[in-house]
């Protein structure tokens, strides 16, 4: 209760210091003191931001769920047809730059510049160290969407307001310097206030830090082999998230306005329901998640809504003859996931095909992998999952295709709800294999998009900023132009 207080009470205070000091940040203000806003505001107000971004019916459902066709359009269908609209591009874009982004760079400014007066928020060198990892993680995300993004000259505010763009590579390295720094820079001091996400817990952002930089490293492992390895080996060699007591999650709660996103739209509209591509490949693996990830259609059977219908034929499908979202998805505290011990177990597979450390076996770490997940999703009976595993098209020695197959495959599924990593890593494995719009698409060449365009007011706000992020830098500005890591 005491947390939950602090959380509502944190997010009212970040959100009045936000929005009413613009006009006067240069009236009566002494550069020689800090900004009274306390940091611990901030990373409440940055992390909330974050995930509620990650999940929202725009940027998570139409774009990321979409995307990675976990879900289909009942309705309002263009998105999945690979039109997207431009004020979303624009706000999503902005909202990551000008919210968390700032507030996560607040937090180190205030820690660097005024750093005595922050100490009673938690150790300067943590309060830093968990600002720079979210950054970190939102950088990724950022340029795993785009391609070559503002990072080097990006949050200057109005010091800066046309910042040039970065190559993919380079952003790259700007997050693995993120992540350096920030283990660098933590000490045994108090963890930050503020933190919902392990409440202040350093150890544990230890092993955040050390699994992201493995999912990175991986992320980078077919254009900089040698990097990679080397950033890999490194984080396998130090704590991870191996247990989902680990998990890295935002823990939303039933009551608005700090109850998840989706939660709150499904409230006024429905304008989802499973997509044909999971339920056909869950069906065909007698998958248990099926009945958590999905409800039944009204005869009892689960069925998928075509994907990438045009919006009068996806109006035609009533809402109870396709499996709509499961219960727990739609719960107001069903909790956003920045990291979880599945997905590590699946990189640490990865890793033991690509040959990185030693002792480290991809089935083991690929049947570890299914279970915590299964497990998280609250399938416990061990006898069930085993069966699972032990089927032919499971498991890892008879599966279907070579490692990336498999392993693509069942970490696209373990990602459900994480569309935008779902989405990164079926571009980068190529697995498994995703249904072209049923009613053909309105963007790109029908092939599933590899990257957004950029928003329209960077081209015309930051023209020349823009001007330098495409073309040599990355490609034409256009949906099918494969990210720096994309090469397959």
């Amino acid at each position: 209760m005491n947390k939950n207080i602090f959380f509502l009470a944190a997010l009212s205070v970040a959100v009045a210091f936000t929005g009413c000091t613009k006009d006067f940040e240069d009236i009566n203000s002494n550069p020689n003191e800090p900004a009274s806003v306390s940091p611990g505001f901030l990373l409440t107000s940055a992390q909330k931001s974050i995930m509620d971004r990650m999940t929202d019916s725009f940027w998570g459902s139409r774009r990321g769920m979409q995307l990675a066709q976990h879900w289909s359009s009942n309705q309002y269908s263009n998105e999945s047809r690979y039109q997207f609209r431009t004020e979303v591009t624009n706000s999503s874009w902005s909202g990551f730059y000008a919210g968390p982004l700032q507030d996560l760079q607040q937090i180190i400014d205030l820690n660097t510049d005024f750093a005595d007066d922050m100490a009673g928020f938690g150790s300067n060198g943590n309060q830093i160290a968990v600002a720079k990892l979210l950054q970190a993680w939102s950088f990724q995300m950022l340029t795993d969407a785009w391609g070559p993004i503002p990072m080097s000259e990006a949050l200057q505010g109005v010091l800066n307001t046309t910042p040039s763009y970065d190559s993919q590579a380079a952003v790259y390295a700007g997050i693995m310097g993120l992540i350096n720094d920030a283990m660098s820079s933590m000490d045994d001091g108090a963890g930050p206030q503020g933190d919902q996400v392990y409440g202040g817990d350093m150890m544990m952002w230890e092993r955040f830090a050390n699994t992201l930089k493995l999912r990175v490293a991986m992320r980078m492992s077919d254009v900089d082999p040698a990097g990679a390895k080397a950033a890999g080996e490194a984080a396998l060699g130090g704590s991870i998230i191996d247990d989902n007591m680990y998990n890295a999650q935002f823990p939303y709660i039933d009551a608005a306005p700090n109850n998840n996103p989706v939660n709150e739209d499904y409230k006024t509209r429905n304008d989802f329901a499973a997509s044909n591509t999971m339920v056909d490949w869950m069906t065909a693996l007698n998958d248990p998640r099926m009945g958590v990830y999905f409800s039944p259609n009204l005869e009892g059977n689960f069925v998928g809504e075509v994907y990438g219908l045009d919006e009068a034929n996806a109006a035609l499908t009533p809402n109870d003859a396709v499996s709509q979202r499961g219960a727990a998805v739609l719960a107001g505290n069903f909790p956003g996931v920045f990291l979880d011990a599945a997905q590590t177990h699946f990189l640490v597979a990865e890793a033991a095909e690509r040959g990185w450390g030693s002792g480290l076996d991809a089935e083991a770490a690929y049947n570890a992998a299914i279970t915590y997940s299964m497990q998280w999703w609250g399938l416990t009976d061990a006898d069930a999952i085993n069966a699972y595993l032990g089927q032919a098209d499971v498991a890892y020695s008879t599966a279907a295709g070579d490692w990336k197959q498999k392993i693509g495959s069942q970490k696209w599924a373990a990602l459900y709800m994480q569309g935008h990593e779902a989405w990164a890593e079926v571009r980068r494995l190529d697995a498994p294999t995703l249904n072209a719009c049923a009613d053909g698409h309105l963007g790109g060449d029908g092939s599933v998009p590899a990257r957004f365009q950029y928003p329209l007011d960077e081209q015309t706000l930051n023209n020349s900023g823009w001007e330098s992020g495409v073309g040599a830098l990355s490609g034409p500005d256009a949906l099918e132009t494969k990210l720096w890591w994309d090469v397959n």
